[in-house]
């Protein structure tokens, strides 16, 4: 009597396993994409388009940028619901990014700075808008062992679309001006948002949009807010994302501006600057996932913040250039913490079938931290005008303590899933 010995498995191809992991690299450069978009409309290019080459000023940019981000706050819980009740986000992304790209790519082409603040209101409402389906479509990609992990691949990715940003664009913009840079944002921004739009595959039935639907997802958030001390925690948790997501996005938004004004800088040292905080920035993120993964995402979003604490206060009373040096290569060690880590303890924190709902709500906090913010800013640098370039360092010092104030109350966040509202829990 002879056995049979059991026939090798054949090992997955090549082929094989780069489809299986199609969905999530295709994810992850939806990163790299939006992040070019970020780069250069909020951080760079379009401020110094409105500071220098159209005669406006920070308050011009401020407070449009305010009332973009106050547009997100309004609609950003109820385009969360219906993303869950239409149980397809994919589409929702795709119109969000094409549009945003047309208006990006329109400004400065005709009228003046008052047409250029209106199209990028309604790009940077787009742009965030299309966030809340993108950051929800991480449950699809990633399991919750590996979350973190590919949250922080995706932070990491989108610094390297930062730096190319700069790389790429800095010869046009030398030579042409600020405006040179809208166009080929809007392409590349939609060029690598394609990927997503084809590989990253959404599951259960779907529902047409019509009025009855988008009337059952305000009726869905009411119930929400109706039952907001079951969801006391989760609430804690939005609040103090509102606080530490109002100092980050005001830092991110005006730091060339702070370089320029305070520190003396020129745009070119400034942009360099940025770089090297972009380029520890994709590094610390790739090994902050791991960390997400390891240790939890609470842990790692309280020591994000206690070094974002420490940068802001040091970015207060530096008077020396190689000091802000020193704070850009470390800010560039913290940049993406918050980022990678609020995105999975969202996850984990959020009941079954309402993943969008929340990442509506956590999008919400994260905008109205950004009206607020700016707006904030505006208001200090304003009302200390006789200080000179003091005022800014004031400023600086009243975003710390919003910074203090989210650390606090994320202490009080336990980390632990909600029970659902929903009777019957959709498919995701």
């Amino acid at each position: 009597m002879h056995s049979t010995a059991p026939a090798e498995e054949t090992p997955p191809s090549l082929v094989s396993r780069a489809r299986r992991h199609l969905p999530t690299a295709s994810w992850v450069l939806y990163d790299f994409s939006d992040t070019i978009f970020s780069a250069s409309i909020l951080t760079f290019y379009f401020p110094l388009w409105v500071t220098e080459d159209t005669g406006g000023t920070d308050t011009h940019f401020t407070l449009a940028l305010s009332g973009s981000m106050l547009l997100v706050a309004l609609t950003g819980p109820m385009l969360g619901t219906l993303s869950d009740r239409l149980n397809r986000r994919v589409p929702l992304l795709a119109v969000s990014v094409i549009t945003c790209a047309v208006c990006t790519g329109l400004i400065g082409m005709f009228g003046g700075l008052a047409t250029g603040l209106v199209l990028f209101i309604l790009a940077n409402f787009l742009y965030q808008s299309g966030l809340i389906f993108y950051n929800s479509l991480i449950v699809n990609v990633s399991g919750e062992t590996n979350r973190g992990i590919i949250s922080g691949i995706g932070i990491g990715a989108g610094y390297i679309g930062l730096i190319v940003t700069f790389l790429a664009f800095s010869p046009w913009v030398d030579s042409i001006g600020n405006q040179a840079a809208f166009l080929p944002t809007a392409l590349l921004y939609i060029v690598f948002a394609i990927p997503l739009f084809i590989f990253v595959k959404e599951f259960g039935s779907s529902h047409k949009v019509d009025l009855g639907l988008v009337k059952e997802s305000y009726q869905q958030l009411y119930r929400t807010f109706k039952r907001a001390r079951q969801h006391a925690n989760l609430f804690r948790f939005l609040v103090a994302r509102f606080l530490y997501m109002e100092a980050v996005n005001t830092v991110t938004s005006l730091f060339v501006i702070y370089l320029t004004t305070v520190g003396d800088f020129e745009p070119s040292q400034a942009r360099t600057m940025i770089i090297l905080a972009v380029v520890i920035a994709i590094f610390s993120s790739w090994f902050t996932g791991w960390f997400v993964s390891k240790f939890g995402p609470k842990r790692v979003l309280s020591v994000a913040l206690l070094g974002w604490i420490a940068v802001v206060l040091a970015a207060s009373v530096a008077w020396e250039q190689w000091m802000y040096w020193a704070i850009a290569g470390v800010m560039g060690l913290f940049w993406a913490g918050p980022q990678i880590a609020d995105r999975v303890l969202l996850t984990n924190l959020s009941p079954h079938g309402q993943v969008g709902e929340f990442f509506g709500l956590f999008q919400m906090s994260g905008r109205l931290s950004a009206v607020v913010g700016p707006a904030l800013w505006a208001l200090t640098t304003w009302a200390l005008l006789s200080l000179g370039d003091t005022r800014f360092r004031i400023a600086v010092l009243v975003i710390a303590v919003f910074l203090i104030l989210g650390y606090i109350v994320l202490n009080f966040v336990h980390a632990k899933r909600e029970s659902s509202d929903l009777v019957e829990i959709p498919n995701e």
